[in-house]
């Protein structure tokens, strides 16, 4: 689970609009299963189900903005180990994130906006994933981590206005192992 840091950006195909610069802050929480790679020592898989909410605020002379939304998403990342202490190790991380809004509001100055039947926000979102992400072990079956992560949401539905938002993630996360070693 972390916190999401989020600036929108999106391309308005209306003459003389207002420009309003959007960002803000939500929740993540991810739930998933890592597996080392046997044949890379140093690699493992990770594949996990992840709730976003990106949530921003902007302000103009002329508007207010709000928009609050949630995405679930599957999540497949390669985790690289590169940096291994007795219970402390280092590791980078790369992946793909696939998701689609469960919620979404928009509020414009007094009107309100539903945001899941909007093109621009529903459908699928492509999210390339990059990070890194130190452990710490706590016990021989578990460890905490603390990570951050860099996304870029791309949308695969053809729209004019291309909305798309950057993300900052910090995460904090316990890792359980499920399957004991029998020559342990």
């Amino acid at each position: 689970m972390g916190k999401n840091f989020t600036s929108f950006s999106y391309k308005n195909t209306t003459p003389f609009t207002d420009k309003i610069k959007i960002n803000g802050t939500g929740s993540t929480y991810e739930l998933g299963y890592a597996m080392p790679l046997k044949k890379f020592k140093d690699f493992s898989y990770l594949g996990s189900i992840t709730l976003n909410d990106y949530n921003a605020t902007g302000e103009s002379d002329l508007n207010n903005l709000d928009w609050k939304t949630s995405y679930i998403g599957i999540q497949n990342v390669v985790d690289y180990r590169f940096y291994d202490s007795f219970y402390f190790f280092i590791s980078a991380q790369a992946g793909l994130n696939l998701s689609t809004i469960l919620y979404g509001k928009q509020q414009l100055n007094n009107s309100t906006y539903n945001l899941t039947k909007n093109k621009d926000f529903s459908g699928i979102i492509l999210q390339p994933v990059v990070g890194i992400n130190a452990k710490y072990y706590i016990s021989k079956s578990g460890f905490l981590s603390l990570g951050c992560n860099f996304t870029k949401s791309i949308s695969l539905n053809p729209t004019p206005e291309k909305v798309s938002f950057n993300t900052f993630q910090i995460l904090f996360g316990g890792y359980f192992d499920l399957i004991k070693d029998k020559h342990l």
